[in-house]
């Protein structure tokens, strides 16, 4: 549909040449022009009909004027009520609303976890149908996911149009051991003198009081008898020995501690492609912080607009330095000894 008004006009007449030099020494501007015999066919807008109306007076030509659709036309004919537009921007309010609140929760990837306690979770950070998309902080969700439900190894959370997407990876179950015919040894770690032997599969090689050296077989997996048959097992038990092994230890009479004191404040700015208009007059006052930046772009009927909104969290951080005694000291490297 054509957003101005046109006329296609239709001029016949015994000689239309003087009508059509006529028009041409005119102001009128004429677009589609062709002639079919004695009819002279172009196309003008619709301010400039009474013009070619008094030269075709003069001239005796017939016109036949046909006005094809145009927009304006029709705001015409309805004489421009203002329900029309009032109902068109009703409808972008309401398509750009439903395009930026949460319509749909779809999780995947869950096969231990129920949904539910994923959708509670969420709805303890605000995180519900409804929502607006921009206002939620998706990383912070992410780690809430991860850290609460021990079964989730990892979480990711992204929106397509009014739908969020919750993807999580659980957590694999261990795999059952396989019995092959492969055989499997028991070996020393170190040079050591064994003190203790716990066997239960396998041949044991080496009694209590013996001395080995790393590398050599303790528990072997290939067993044989006197009759000559061999079989093959996954040798298992638990061997303990006394063995030297060097390690440097460090304490310090001094300890450095930078831990998050649980205050923070988000700020949030409208921004349309690289121009930020702040959204609130909070800032941080903080001396020690840290930062989490990230950007939500509005959509609109499934396509993303350049302008969003983009938050900053600040996160207060505090560090304490802590001074020990020479026992102190000496008592946390005794600690890590028998550790």
């Amino acid at each position: 549909m054509q957003i101005r008004e046109f006329c296609d006009i239709q001029a016949e007449g015994r000689s239309p040449y003087p009508f059509i030099n006529a028009i041409r020494r005119s102001p009128v501007s004429c677009g589609n022009q062709y002639c079919k015999g004695r009819i002279f066919c172009f196309r003008i807008a619709r301010k400039d009909l009474p013009e070619i109306q008094h030269l075709a007076e003069i001239y005796h030509i017939k016109l036949t004027v046909s006005y094809p659709e145009s927009l304006i036309g029709r705001c015409k004919k309805y004489k421009f009520r203002i329900g029309i537009p009032l109902g068109i921007l009703l409808s972008v309010l309401v398509i750009f609303y439903y395009s930026n609140t949460v319509s749909v929760i779809e999780i995947q990837g869950t096969e231990l976890v129920k949904n539910s306690v994923i959708l509670s979770l969420l709805e303890e950070e605000g995180v519900s149908q409804g929502t607006w998309i921009t206002d939620i902080d998706m990383n912070h969700c992410e780690t809430v996911l991860r850290v609460k439900i021990p079964e989730v190894a990892w979480a990711g959370i992204r929106s397509d149009g009014n739908r969020l997407v919750v993807q999580v990876t659980e957590e694999k179950a261990h795999i059952p051991m396989v019995h092959e015919r492969t055989p499997c040894n028991i070996i020393s770690r170190y040079n050591a003198q064994i003190t203790d032997v716990r066997v239960y599969s396998g041949q044991l090689l080496r009694l209590i009081g013996d001395g080995v050296s790393a590398g050599e077989v303790i528990v072997s997996g290939v067993i044989s008898d006197d009759a000559g048959h061999v079989s093959y097992r996954h040798a298992l038990g638990s061997i303990t020995g006394i063995y030297t092994q060097k390690a440097e230890l460090t304490a310090y009479f001094t300890d450095t501690r930078t831990e998050q004191t649980g205050r923070r404040i988000t700020q949030k700015w409208f921004q349309l492609f690289n121009l930020k208009i702040p959204l609130g007059l909070r800032r941080p006052d903080y001396t020690e912080f840290s930062q989490k930046e990230f950007y939500t772009p509005f959509c609109f009927s499934g396509h993303t607009l350049p302008a969003g909104i983009f938050r900053r969290t600040t996160s207060e951080k505090r560090t304490s330095v802590t001074e020990h005694s020479e026992d102190e000291t000496l008592l946390a490297l005794n600690a890590d000894i028998v550790r």
